[in-house]
Order: C-alpha cells, then sequence, then structure tokens
C-alpha cells in the first residue's frame, strides 16, 4: 500500500526507566518494512511528562505552562525515537506545516507536540490531514477501544468497528485521569470525522499489527470509520 501513513506513537510504550531503546529500534525496523508514500509519526510525552505535570499541578501551576512543559518532553522524546531511526540533525519540526514539508521532501518526520491545548493525537491527526492520508494509526498501551473501562468492568467489550458519533459519546464519558480506556481526544475524532480519515487503535505490545494493518488483513485493535 503506496501511500502516506501517520502514527501517533505514545510515549507510554517507549519511556521507562530506563528508556525502552529496544522497543525503539524494533518499531523502526518494523516501520522500515512498511510500504508507504510516507511516513509521519507523533511521539507522546508518556510517563515522563506525567511525573513532571503531576506534581507541579498540585502546586498551582497553570495548565498553560503544564502544556508547554508536555509538549517539550514530547520533543525530547521524538528526538530519540529520530535518533534511532536514523534521522539526521538535532531538529524537530515544531509545527505540523514543516514536519509536512519533510515527509513529503524525505519520506519520514518525526516530531512531538506542536501548542497548549492538542494532544499529541490531534497533531497526528492534523498531519495526517495535511498530507492527505486516508489512516492515522494509534499505537499506545491501550489494545482498542472498549464501551466500558476493562479496569474496572471484566465483562467490557472491545470495539472492533465504531463509527465517529460512537467514538466521541465515549472519548466524553468522564475519566478519572489517564487510564486504559483513553483513546483518542474529542479534537481528535472532530479532525478525523471531516476528513474522512480512518482511526486504527493498536497496541505497541506486538508491532506486527502495523503490517496487519496496511496489508487489509485481520488484527487486534479498533478501527473508527463511517464506512
Amino acid at each position: 500500500m503506496a501511500e502516506k501513513i501517520v502514527m501517533s506513537l505514545g510515549g507510554s510504550v517507549i519511556s521507562g526507566n530506563p528508556v525502552n531503546i529496544p522497543y525503539i529500534e524494533k518499531f523502526s525496523r518494523q516501520v522500515s518494512k512498511l510500504e508507504a508514500s510516507g511516513i509521519g509519526i507523533v511521539v507522546g510525552g508518556g510517563k515522563i511528562a506525567r511525573d513532571y505535570i503531576l506534581p507541579l499541578r498540585k502546586k498551582g501551576v497553570t495548565e498553560f505552562v503544564l502544556d508547554m512543559l508536555g509538549i517539550e518532553i514530547t520533543r525530547v522524546n521524538a528526538l530519540l525515537v529520530a535518533s534511532i531511526m536514523g534521522i539526521k540533525g538535532s531538529s524537530i519540526p515544531g509545527d505540523v506545516e514543516t514536519a509536512a514539508v519533510m515527509l513529503e521532501r524525505d519520506g519520514l518526520a518525526v516530531m512531538g507536540g506542536t501548542e497548549p491545548g492538542h494532544t499529541t493525537d490531534a497533531v497526528a491527526m492534523l498531519l495526517a490531514e495535511r498530507v492527505s492520508s486516508r489512516i492515522m494509526i494509534n499505537i499506545s498501551n491501550v489494545d482498542g477501544v472498549y464501551d466500558r473501562d476493562p479496569s474496572k468492568n471484566k465483562d467490557a467489550k472491545l470495539l472492533e468497528r465504531l463509527d465517529y458519533d460512537t467514538a466521541m459519546k465515549l472519548s466524553l464519558v468522564p475519566k478519572g485521569g489517564a487510564g486504559p480506556n483513553v483513546f483518542l481526544d474529542p479534537v481528535s475524532i472532530t479532525i478525523a470525522r471531516r476528513s474522512g480519515i480512518d482511526v486504527y487503535v493498536i497496541s505497541g505490545r506486538d508491532l506486527t499489527q502495523l503490517e496487519r494493518i496496511l496489508e487489509g488483513k485481520t488484527f487486534h485493535g479498533s478501527i473508527i470509520s463511517d464506512h
């Protein structure tokens, strides 16, 4: 499938103590196998970001400043991933347009967050929209979209396919912070819906799912689409 692909790589799957270098190397090898005319990767902040943000929030630091802190951490993570993937230089795109130009010129772009109020999932969706990608693959520690929080409901059902309206309703359910049922924020779903972008939600534990998605094979996870 020779088309542009955009991925949101959750910080939760690469961060740790120490940083999960073997995983990033495996991810890099898997991405190199994909047949695509261009690949964009937006990297999240993960546990490192939360370790900074949560105690500062308790101290009354404004959400704007906390967002800026998180963005800087996503860019550090993006530089880590880009370096392991062999991208030369130390410059990480700070906006979607710069990343889009890099993707179309070099075939590969890795970036982090951009501005307060936008999650890295939303940034990935905007990048997909900008480069006319038909799909966005969300890779995190969540293996799909559930009808209820599976950590609290043993009979929670994995939704293999759902439309944008259903995804929006589930996304708007109040959450007690980050958890296993958090898959996409409402802004991301709005962008996907307006441009008809199919969203795949998969766990990063099994990277062969990437290949299965692009080959049109059955995969473990969820797809958000209206067709």
